[in-house]
């Protein structure tokens, strides 16, 4: 289904029945990185983020701020008829999902953060951070969106996924060459890690059970899931074993399992 919030249509898939749950995805990524997942007992809202999937990709880069995005988030999920449901965030969804349980505490019941950071923190961190986002996005206006994905398949934070079924592969590769280059370079420019507020020390405000998942092999949000249970007591960091980054991608019944114990 599409919602319209503010002019701007949203792309909305809903799969099961029972409690509420909103799923947020990574950058470049859509509501299909999901599509291995199935959680029994609840209800899951997959969402397509401004510039994805089939969301609407305007080319203003008001849109794309954190704050519009909230919003607008906030009003769909309300369109929807949930007052209180839990979040899931996978990468930068789960980066927009800390920001907004931050917001809307009161409304989420539980929060799940899929290898997520909680932004850049330090000025001269975030100053080196925004000016390499702002050159990828200059790359990606110029180069266009099959050279982005051949850039950013071959990062090393993905080398686990090499190890996948090819037809997995085959459909992160498919769904990153969906998005256009003009609205990941918005994306970038106003909610990447540089631009991202640092929210490290706001942490302890959460109140709500808190699951952090990261994989064995992805050291550095090993240690950001590690930071997040040190800093507030209703945090639990789950590390999924044998698998990286995406750990609902690589082994989508650990996920789920860990999960399922969660909620």
């Amino acid at each position: 289904m599409f919602i319209e919030i503010e002019n701007i249509r949203y792309h909305i898939q809903i799969k099961g029945e029972g409690k509420p749950l909103i799923c947020l995805h990574g950058f470049s990524e859509n509501v299909n990185t999901w599509k291995l997942i199935k959680l029994d007992g609840y209800q899951l809202i997959f969402i397509d983020f401004i510039g994805h999937g089939k969301s609407d990709k305007p080319l203003s880069r008001k849109y794309y701020s954190l704050k519009v995005m909230i919003k607008h988030l906030n009003n769909l999920i309300h369109k929807l008829g949930f007052n209180k449901y839990s979040m899931l965030g996978y990468s930068m969804g789960g980066r927009i999902a800390l920001a907004y349980a931050l917001t809307y505490s009161n409304e989420i019941d539980k929060l799940i953060l899929e290898s997520a950071s909680y932004g850049e923190c330090g000025f001269i961190n975030r100053l080196k951070r925004r000016k390499n986002e702002l050159n990828l996005a200059k790359d990606i206006r110029k180069n266009g969106v099959e050279w982005f994905n051949e850039y950013w398949e071959n990062l090393s934070i993905f080398d686990s996924q090499r190890k996948l079924p090819e037809d997995i592969i085959d459909g992160i590769r498919k769904r990153r060459l969906l998005n256009e280059g003009y609205a990941l370079s918005n994306t970038l420019i106003c909610t990447g890690q540089g631009k991202f507020p640092c929210l490290k020390n706001k942490i302890v405000n959460l109140s709500m059970p808190v699951l952090y998942i990261s994989g064995e092999y992805d050291k550095k949000y090993k240690k950001v899931g590690n930071d997040f249970e040190k800093l507030n007591l209703n945090i639990n960091h789950k590390t999924i074993n044998g698998v990286g980054h995406n750990t609902h991608i690589e082994d989508p019944n650990a996920f789920v399992k860990a999960l399922s114990e969660f909620l």
